[in-house]
């Protein structure tokens, strides 16, 4: 048995045909419509705007002091909950829409309120916005904003 990674997997031991996967999902006729449909669309352009802010917020602040690192990190977690599967699907389902609604608002709101907070400089009273944010849902304790470095080789 040899330890290896899969990228030296692959190179010493080129792949021989392809397989195409087609598109497939647990959500309704096994498509992303659950997700992606005339009641959801508009829930991913704010998505991606608040990823690209939270990347620029991570390269100007590539060493945080304690207090910009605890409102970055609650930026960092605003935005997990916000990208959660969760309010698409159960906008799309009508099981609980309007709270679904309500609570991506809520964390797209607690996101840009974070971001610029930290965009302006980061002061006591952010300090405090971002401490009272964590005790409302107080999830994630150890997320680190670091993560949310700009990934290269993505697709654009």
């Amino acid at each position: 048995m040899e330890l290896t990674t899969a990228s030296e997997f692959l190179a010493a031991r080129p792949p021989e045909r392809v397989v195409a996967l087609p598109e497939s999902s647990w959500g309704a006729g096994g498509t992303h419509w659950t997700w992606d449909n005339d009641e959801t669309h508009w829930v991913w352009a704010p998505i991606a705007e608040a990823e690209r802010r939270m990347e620029a917020l991570v390269a100007r602040y590539p060493e945080a002091s304690v207090g910009e690192h605890a409102v970055l990190n609650q930026a960092a977690r605003e935005l997990l909950l916000l990208e959660a599967s969760d309010w698409p699907f159960l906008m799309t389902t009508g099981q609980a829409k309007e709270y679904a609604t309500q609570r991506f608002q809520s964390h797209l709101d607690r996101f840009q309120r974070l971001a610029a907070s930290a965009e302006q400089g980061v002061d006591g009273e952010a300090v405090a916005l971002a401490e009272a944010l964590y005790e409302l849902d107080k999830v994630f304790p150890d997320i680190e904003y670091a993560w949310f470095a700009a990934r290269q080789g993505r697709a654009q």
